[in-house]
């Protein structure tokens, strides 16, 4: 199954650099974040929102981004799985000696590579230029030590590992509705539905620990919480066994999900 695997990644690897729509789409999430990045500086030198903290800049920015990520995400998985349904080249690729099991593995090994890098760059590029504006340092209330810069710095990167995981957890459970109907658009039609019921479903206190949604969002926005000196909505373990383990689980049952459709997909067709 490995070597279907890397088999399946380099030709995914090739078509991406013959694409046109990679550098494109890379431009157009950039300019987005951009956008919401100016819009967090403004807010904050005009002191309707936030503090001029080069913390506060980079945590809400990033914060602000991962619902583009995650459209960034499924968009990647559609596309890349229902693409092959829709134009019928998937009956060609199973035809030859490759297992299903190394296709999709290749697939969503490709996208999730393809979406980390969107990741990185945000991070970096949030940093880089709040850095640049504004600086690192302690967070302090007169001469009152808050949180040191060493704290605010290992926890930026504590939760930046944790949105990373539930970004690529997005990408594994896209693939489901994505194998089932075979169709890029409606696959981003309906994953659009299911994030958007999630977050409406985070509002219950009972079952948002268990959303994926939760794992997405609520990491950067705990570090926001802590770099203006807020009370944490949650304690530090309760937020890393919480987006952890939820992350990790989802990416499991998803991908078992996901390999039941594809080892009977002539069946379901």
């Amino acid at each position: 199954m490995w070597h279907d695997a890397r088999r399946t990644i380099a030709g995914e690897w090739l078509k991406l650099r013959k694409s046109r729509t990679t550098p494109v789409g890379l431009l157009v999430y950039l300019a987005i974040f951009a956008v919401l990045y100016i819009t967090y500086v403004v807010a904050a030198r005009e002191s309707f929102m936030g503090i001029q903290s080069g913390f506060y800049i980079a945590g809400a920015a990033v914060s602000a981004a991962t619902t583009p990520l995650a459209f960034v995400a499924l968009l990647l998985v559609s596309f890349s799985l229902g693409r092959e349904f829709s134009q019928g080249t998937v009956q060609m690729v199973w035809s030859k000696p490759i297992t299903r099991g190394g296709w999709l593995l290749g697939k969503i090994g490709t996208s999730a590579f393809h979406v980390s890098v969107f990741v990185v760059l945000t991070f970096v590029i949030a940093v880089v230029a709040a850095g640049l504006q504004f600086g690192f340092a302690d967070l302090m209330e007169k001469d009152y030590l808050i949180h040191a810069q060493s704290a605010l710095w290992w926890r930026f990167a504590l939760l930046a590992a944790l949105t990373w995981l539930a970004v690529i957890a997005v990408v594994v459970a896209t693939a489901i509705p994505a194998l089932y109907l075979g169709s890029p658009g409606g696959a981003v039609t309906v994953s659009i539905v299911i994030g958007f019921a999630l977050q409406m479903a985070g509002g219950w206190d009972n079952i948002s620990p268990f959303l994926l949604s939760t794992y997405l969002m609520e990491p950067l926005q705990q570090f926001v919480a802590m770099s203006k000196g807020l009370p944490l909505p949650l304690t530090w373990g309760e937020l890393v066994r919480t987006c952890l383990i939820g992350s990790v689980v989802w990416i499991g049952l998803c991908w078992v999900w996901a390999w039941q459709i594809v080892r009977r997909k002539e069946v379901l067709n």
